[in-house]
């Protein structure tokens, strides 16, 4: 499929067609990596782990404590 490049802002943007993003499992709100290889453009998918909060870590770091052998055993 042939398309036009428009101007978006201060960028440039391709139309991604609807067949080529279900294809990628490409929907509104997904996040994707771009990058140039061998003088083509690629666009794919990327799964981002969020980060844990300070409250979190904390709660994280007293269960392992507690748990200690019960995480050891598991990761036997």
């Amino acid at each position: 499929m042939i398309q036009k490049v428009i101007k978006y802002g201060n960028s440039l943007a391709v139309i991604l067609p609807k067949d080529s993003a279900a294809a990628l499992g490409i929907d509104v709100g997904t996040l994707v990596e771009t990058r140039v290889e061998n003088g083509r453009v690629v666009v794919q998918p990327v799964e981002v782990v969020p980060k844990l909060t300070a409250e979190n870590r904390d709660f994280v770091d007293r269960l392992y404590q507690k748990r200690r052998r019960v995480f050891e055993a598991l990761g036997e």
